[in-house]
């Protein structure tokens, strides 16, 4: 090699030298610079946490915040007003409601397990529904306290729910403090922002921490994901105000996402079963979440359910009776002498009364409203007449017959369930102190057009289910099948708008019946079967269809 040659080469290496010594200097001075950094000097008990405070001057921080969401989001008063960084110390788990949490929400991934908020979710061990349309992750939340109450108390409180109306389970346990089990829709990122509004209620309302299991469901089409970037904008929480709270996270979903989501036929009867299946006690109580169980309820179910007669009972429901209370009213009624008192002031009526008569009217609750209330929870009188489309809430031991899943979306969800109750053999009896409280009104008017469509297509589906049911049990009490033709729901249309028709349903293609259907199978295998065994071979198949067949979808 040259002189020159040599010389370049080693200018090179020391050009390379140079180049990793500087690097090195800049490495360590950064580690340095970063360690040193004051925050980082706090008591190691406490934690950094993004405190979200909306100020003037940060306004345009909040709105592009916001905006990668949602258009048009309002920041609520229910965080506070300006944004910066705080240090605060984490929430102490005591009985009394702090005015405002900081909630960290580093470890709200799918594997959080935190010591104070545990999720228990992995995907890998969700299962799918009958129809593998949806899949549930049973006890993905777990009440600190929910086997000691499951062991003590005879009945459990099961709802439903997406998150959107969440805040509701508030109500319920200041008047309910016995175990609640509370199925909640989770899809896409509804999942996110339901781990985040838990664990805000968990830590506002220790109650909810101690009695509340969650169970969560999503469909197969919208599983559900994490939304990372959504901790950026939640900060500190004031826990007065948790309904302005839900909203402003509900807010945060996309156009995109809602244009799928609002018109989705939601799996009620699914979410009921399996709040129901979370339940783990003697009996079970399956109301909404929006259905506000009066004061004490569960501590005078506890004493009625414990008496001989409700234990001995295996086919007894216990209808609780439900009423509207008026958005005019300062508050909800806490007993049934100020639920008459309500009335009388035209501040409460009937659940659906102006909707929907039929949903309670084999209760006869205006013969309910004539009995004041009476020292202890105790029956008022057996329903004697039932009426088509009944749907009670009832307390039941928990053998009941599931809700069935077939109906999705709105219309004929409950009422099948009491109607097939009714064939099986059991009896309701109306409970003379016990109700629940529905905040507003209720009005067609205030409906989607969607929940008519659902509810038209969940009428068609209704004949072939009561044909299961009567088959089932065989007995047909109601002269349901006699009557199927006059109710004509098959050809049955549902409109909420006077003069209007919605569109009409595409029909589902007719099945082949059983034995065509196998028939045609096995004309199209080998023409060497002889006319024996092709017949043996149809009877072994139409028999395991008849062994399969009920209460699946044919």
């Amino acid at each position: 090699m040259s002189r020159a040659g040599i010389m370049a080469r080693r200018r090179c290496v020391e050009y390379v030298g140079f180049v990793i010594i500087i690097q090195l200097i800049l490495t360590v001075g950064s580690l340095w610079f970063f360690r040193e950094k004051p925050h980082n000097t706090v008591d190691p008990e406490s934690r950094l946490l993004l405190s979200m405070e909306y100020l003037n001057r940060n306004a345009d921080l909040v709105k592009s915040a916001s905006n990668k969401y949602s258009n048009n989001v309002e920041i609520p008063e229910a965080f506070s007003s300006k944004v910066s960084y705080s240090v605060s110390r984490s929430v102490s788990s005591s009985s009394s409601k702090p005015s405002n949490v900081v909630l960290d929400l580093s470890g709200l991934s799918m594997s959080a397990n935190e010591s104070e908020f545990a999720i228990d979710f992995d995907e890998e061990r969700t299962f799918l529904d009958r129809y593998r349309m949806f899949k549930t992750s049973l006890f993905t939340v777990t009440g600190t306290k929910w086997n000691e109450l499951s062991r003590s108390r005879k009945v459990c409180l099961g709802a439903q729910t997406s998150i959107d109306r969440a805040s509701w389970l508030i109500e319920i346990v200041k008047n309910w403090s016995g175990p609640v089990s509370i199925a909640l829709f989770t899809p896409d990122v509804e999942f996110h922002i339901s781990k985040i509004y838990i664990k805000y209620m968990q830590r506002c309302f220790p109650k909810i921490k101690e009695q509340v299991s969650f169970h969560f469901l999503f469909p197969v089409d919208h599983p559900v994901k994490d939304s990372p970037s959504l901790n950026e904008i939640v900060g500190e929480m004031s826990c007065d105000d948790p309904k302005k709270v839900l909203d402003f996270l509900v807010k945060t979903r996309s156009k995109e996402m809602l244009a799928w989501r609002e018109p989705m036929e939601y799996p009620q009867n699914l979410l009921r079963n399996t709040a129901k299946q979370g339940c783990q006690t003697q009996f079970t109580f399956i109301p909404d979440i929006d259905m506000i169980p009066n004061a004490g309820l569960d501590l005078d179910l506890q004493e009625f359910l414990s008496g001989p007669e409700a234990q001995e009972c295996e086919k007894c429901a216990y209808v609780v009776p439900t009423y509207e209370i008026s958005t005019t009213s300062t508050h909800m009624p806490a007993n049934k002498t100020e639920l008459l008192g309500f009335l009388k002031q035209k501040k409460a009526r009937i659940f659906h009364e102006a909707v929907y008569k039929l949903n309670s009217k084999s209760s006869d609750l205006k013969k309910w409203q004539a009995i004041p209330m009476k020292p202890k929870l105790d029956v008022a009188y057996m329903v004697n007449n039932y009426i088509f489309k009944y749907e009670p809430l009832y307390v039941a031991k928990g053998n009941t017959p599931p809700f069935d899943e077939r109906f999705i979306g709105f219309g004929m969800t409950r009422n099948t369930q009491a109607y097939e109750m009714y064939v099986s053999g059991y009896e309701f009896f109306v409970l003379n102190n016990a109700f629940t409280n529905h905040w507003g009104f209720q009005s067609i008017k205030t409906r989607p057009k969607y929940r008519a469509l659902q509810q038209m297509k969940n009428n068609h589906l209704f004949d072939d289910f009561a044909k299961e049911i009567t088959a089932r049990y065989g007995r047909d009490p109601y002269k349901m099948m006699s009557k199927l033709k006059s109710l004509n729901l098959k050809n049955s249309v549902v409109s909420y708008e006077k003069g209007k028709v919605p569109p009409k349903l595409k029909p589902s293609p007719k099945p082949k019946p059983a034995k065509e259907f196998f028939q045609s199978s096995l004309a199209s295998s080998s023409s060497s079967s002889s006319t024996t065994s092709t017949t043996q071979r149809l009877n072994k198949l139409y028999g395991r269809c008849l062994e399969v067949k009920g209460g699946h979808r044919w």
